[in-house]
């Protein structure tokens, strides 16, 4: 459809009250008044063809085109149309101003409606801010685009990345090739070239550290769950490899540890290298996260299940609820166990320390025995004792798969965050190599001990048959030197074994190199979808808490974010027309549910009320 469509048009006259007809709907009347006010002098011939071009009324035909123009008195007259438009005003608060017959993606408009009232992106723009004015400090003399930008350019660019992921769009380039409603959301639309500029000048000044903020939200609470997401990562440069649960291989990638609150928003993220095992970088970065949130009691899954690291939670003041392994206890008979309470479906839950008490093992345990099933066992340092009850131990650690596992798939499928963002590398010693050759020297030293061991025992059985021999013993000195016949095989098999880890030692190789990716544009990115996640949460409270019954995201995000729709904008409010084509009774019902919680929420558009309805737009 042409621009003009969607331009006021300051010569036309109030436009009349619009109804629903039989073949000519309220948005149609709409359209062929606004195609009329650009031109009242066409034909309908000439309308009609203009509908056919862009099948805006496919139902409409001359004749019924030619009745409404006589009922709104714009029938064209004889003769030569004359040179100037017909005067008229805008005054009217039911006049239409513009119409955008053919709307794509009309649920993220409505999204992004209620995001401006928020003023969502303010948090975001002062962030940036930040960033780029501590690097004009730092680098004085650097000059490039990112540090001159307004802030509505701030602002709408970051929105485009933020938004990209609900069109569809994964990766960046995807601006080239796929259609999208930027131009009708922001005012102005992005290509390839450019956002990736921006996202690489965003990573030059390091706005990762500026960004974290806008996750945090103004009051936290003491619960904070953590867990990590292992990204692949192809490259044909030698790279540091881990195991990629989501892919069942060892291969390069990224190891993303995420935090959540107790209410499932998005609080905190840091990359690691996929080689580095959580448990040896989860106590720095458990700091952060309590520094930065105030959260000081720590939700994790069985990769910290360690006494050393509980202890070391402790030693800091911070709480660890985490689980046992399976094979680490024999049930109720590992632990001098108090019954806590019976559930209603018969689980009986206890509490107590190991039997025997293991020395230095402060941890508390919570020990679940379903009805039928296996035992389970929680344990949590005395930070959790003392703030949780032992019957909240259970629930409270369960609803970690909600809270982060279902929520990383569900930004895995509408938020890109398996998307891999930037390709810079950074060459250093091969870490891999490094453990091999440390395993190796731990060997040997180990095998060098034994050696030494075995020697020295011989020896002394050797001396106890010289002295044997010397007193003349028959059966002593037989039962000897059996037994020093026995330290001589064992000493030469130990020799052996140090022979081998001797040669593996001087078969080490020169020291390699191996890359590690540059985790700075990935942070910016994922950042952008925990952020796009959290106010997608706080839009469905909103939505939630005016709806009769229960939807969820994925409900939404289909049946209203990715349909289509008409947008009309007159005086005083804009109506948006959600095209119902193609649904199911079910579905067309579930979504007029959510159509009236819209428009029950109380959207504003640049000071106009927004009231959406619910409408089957022809093919």
């Amino acid at each position: 459809m042409a621009v003009a469509l969607r331009q006021p048009t300051l010569a036309s006259a109030p436009s009349p009250s619009f109804c629903d007809g039989r073949k000519f709907a309220e948005v149609e009347q709409a359209l062929l008044w606004t195609v009329l006010q650009q031109d009242l002098h066409c034909t309908s011939r000439d309308l009609l063809a203009k509908a056919a071009q862009h099948q805006i009324w496919p139902r409409v035909t001359l004749r019924q085109i030619n009745r409404w123009r006589a009922k709104w008195q714009l029938s064209r007259g004889k003769g030569r149309p004359p040179r100037t438009a017909a005067d008229g005003s805008m005054s009217s608060g039911n006049a239409v101003v513009c119409v955008t017959p053919r709307l794509s993606f009309v649920g993220v408009h409505l999204f992004a409606c209620w995001l401006d009232q928020q003023d969502a992106f303010e948090p975001v723009v002062a962030g940036l801010k930040e960033a780029i004015s501590e690097h004009q400090r730092t680098h004085p003399g650097e000059d490039f685009a990112l540090l001159h930008h307004r802030d509505a350019t701030l602002r709408r660019r970051f929105q485009a990345l933020v938004l990209a992921p609900l069109f569809g769009i994964e990766r960046l380039s995807g601006f080239d090739t796929q259609e999208h409603p930027l131009e009708t959301l922001i005012g102005g639309s992005y290509q390839y070239t450019t956002l990736s500029q921006f996202l690489g000048q965003l990573e030059r000044v390091e706005a990762g550290a500026s960004l974290l903020p806008i996750l945090r939200p103004a009051q936290g609470g003491k619960l904070v769950y953590v867990d990590g997401h292992m990204m692949a990562y192809w490259s044909r440069q030698p790279m540091h490899k881990g195991k990629i649960t989501m892919r069942g291989r060892i291969m390069a990638g990224s190891q993303a540890v995420i935090s959540h609150d107790e209410t499932g928003q998005a609080v905190f993220v840091a990359y690691y290298p996929p080689d580095l095992h959580l448990s040896q970088a989860i106590v720095a970065y458990c700091e952060q996260v309590a520094a930065a949130t105030g959260g000081d009691v720590f939700v994790i899954d069985r990769a910290v299940n360690s006494q050393a690291l509980a202890q070391a939670f402790d030693e800091l003041g911070l709480g660890l609820l985490c689980m046992l392994d399976d094979n680490e206890h024999h049930g109720l008979e590992s632990f001098e166990a108090t019954e806590v309470e019976t559930l209603d479906d018969g689980t009986r839950l206890y509490q107590g320390p190991w039997k025997p008490v293991r020395k230095g093992d402060g941890r508390h345990f919570v020990i679940v025995k379903p009805r039928d099933g296996k035992t389970l066992v929680y344990w949590g340092t005395p930070k959790v004792e003392s703030g949780l009850e032992a019957r909240q131990w259970p629930e409270v650690y369960r609803a970690r798969t909600e809270l982060q596992e279902n929520a990383f798939k569900r930004m895995i499928e509408h938020g890109a965050l398996d998307i891999n963002a930037g390709r810079k590398t950074m060459v250093g010693p091969d870490r891999h190599q490094q453990r091999a050759e440390a395993k190796v020297r731990v060997s040997l030293e180990a095998a060098q001990s034994r050696v030494e061991k075995k020697r020295r025992a011989l020896e002394a059985k050797r001396e106890q048959v010289a002295e044997s021999a010397a007193k003349g013993h028959g059966k002593r000195l037989e039962q000897r030197q059996r037994a020093a016949a026995e330290l001589e095989q064992e000493l030469s098999e130990a020799e052996q074994h140090e022979a081998r880890w001797h040669e593996q030692e001087r078969g080490f190789k020169a020291p390699k190199t191996r890359a590690d990716r540059d985790f700075r544009k990935q942070t910016i990115m994922t950042i952008r979808t925990l952020f796009l996640e959290n106010l997608l949460r706080a839009f469905m409270s909103v939505l939630l808490a005016v709806l009769p019954e229960k939807v969820s995201l994925e409900q939404v995000l289909k049946l209203l974010f990715e349909r289509s729709g008409t947008r009309i904008e007159r005086g005083q409010e804009v109506m948006y027309w959600v095209n119902a084509t193609g649904l199911s009774r079910s579905n067309r019902r579930l979504l007029g549910k959510i159509v009236e919680g819209l428009s029950a929420i109380g959207l504003v558009e640049r000071g106009k009320t927004v009231h959406v309805c619910l409408k089957d737009l022809p093919p």
